[in-house]
């Protein structure tokens, strides 16, 4: 997914490699309003016709960040004499228009339709990088400069204005920090966490990893920044994820190349579902596939592997029923990203395809001229 959120296992596969001589990168789950929906409804979609998305023609096109509404992109271009630049385009009209401009080189960005805000990420001269805060007007919120190796973002959905910032040095070792955009006030090392996912405008939950050994699964915990306070919630698991009111955690099974993916309600954490599934392979271990939510109609989009052997099926899983439904045969397990309405993935490492969830047809999104 395009964001700000550096994959854990690359992280863990560099300190390998660094100490002998891409792991999925997933949707983050966004809020919405729950519309109940007779069970079904999502797959007689197929009947409807599809609106017709009109090809973003950018010869810059870097990647798209993600959705400002159901029709809206937000995407980044980058022209080698005339900067960079943040762009929105509406897939339906065919039309767009530049939110932010920057000579600095971009390195990635993330957007809260919610809030109407766009945080980017820009290297400068030698180890320096940046995160800027805009609303969509292209107008700076805030800017901070770091010297780090590599920087991690987690920005709060409910309170933008908080930044949970983890810089890298070359060796791996870590350094957390609590930043507070409005205030202009930075906590340093808050949790024992490099990674961890907001709750609520003062809660974030993170997978407490051996910082010896990042393979093994390790416990999830809570923390509250209101009173400081540290809470056990689960025991050991691979993977951890707020996906919009739902919370997900993977564990390993019996058999190695299963995962058993729990999901919960984030507020009264209340089991809702669990299934298992296959985890993938990379770096000497295993990890879930790609995955996106649509909140909407409690769809979960994943993969599985084709009986091929080398590719993948998409597929959906009812998280009321545990159905699940074949979506598209065949292809590269790539991120995706829905749509605020459930309608549309973006697919892909730069997210320049689009895929129709109700015809399960594919199309490119963007064409460089």
């Amino acid at each position: 997914m395009a964001g700000l959120r550096v994959s854990l296992l690359i992280i863990a596969a560099l300190m390998a490699v660094a100490a002998a001589g891409c792991t999925p990168q997933h949707q983050e789950g966004s809020k919405s309003v729950h519309h109940e929906e007779p069970e079904g409804k999502r797959e007689s979609g197929a009947a409807v016709k599809d609106k017709k998305v009109i090809a973003l023609k950018d010869r810059h096109f870097d990647e798209t960040a993600g959705w400002l509404d159901n029709e809206t992109v937000i995407y980044t271009a980058t022209d080698p004499v005339g900067g960079s630049e943040i762009k929105s385009y509406d897939i339906f009209k065919g039309t767009g228009k530049t939110i932010y401009k920057t000579d600095d080189r971009l390195i990635a960005s993330e957007v809260n339709s919610e809030k109407g805000m766009i945080l980017i990420q820009t290297a400068g001269n030698g180890s320096e990088m940046k995160l800027t805060l805009l609303n969509l007007q292209g107008k700076q919120l805030f800017a901070k400069k770091f010297r780090t190796h590599e920087l991690q973002v987690d920005w709060n959905r409910f309170d933008p204005s908080l930044l949970y910032v983890t810089t890298f040095t070359k060796d791996w070792n870590y350094e957390s920090s609590l930043i507070d955009a409005k205030e202009e006030q930075t906590e340093k090392n808050i949790a024992q966490a490099a990674f961890i996912h907001w709750t609520s405008a003062d809660t974030f939950e993170y997978i407490k990893w051996n910082e010896r050994d990042r393979e093994k699964p390790a416990p999830v915990y809570s923390y509250s920044t209101a009173d400081g306070r540290e809470k056990k919630l689960a025991g050991d698991a691979v993977l951890l994820d707020i996906v919009g009111d739902m919370r997900l955690i993977v564990t390993p099974s019996s058999d190695q190349r299963q995962g058993t993916y729990i999901f919960s309600d984030v507020s009264s954490s209340e089991k809702k579902i669990s299934f298992k599934l296959p985890l993938f392979s990379e770096y000497g271990s295993l990890s879930p596939m790609e995955y996106g939510y649509d909140p909407r109609h409690e769809l979960f989009y994943t993969y599985q592997p084709n009986e091929s052997g080398s590719l993948y099926d998409l597929i959906s899983v009812n998280l009321k029923s545990g159905k699940r439904e074949v979506i598209r045969e065949k292809v590269e397990m790539l991120p995706i990203t829905l749509s605020p309405d459930g309608d549309y993935a973006l697919y892909g490492y730069t997210q320049d395809q689009i895929i129709s969830l109700n015809s399960k047809t594919a199309a490119p999104l963007v064409t460089k001229e």
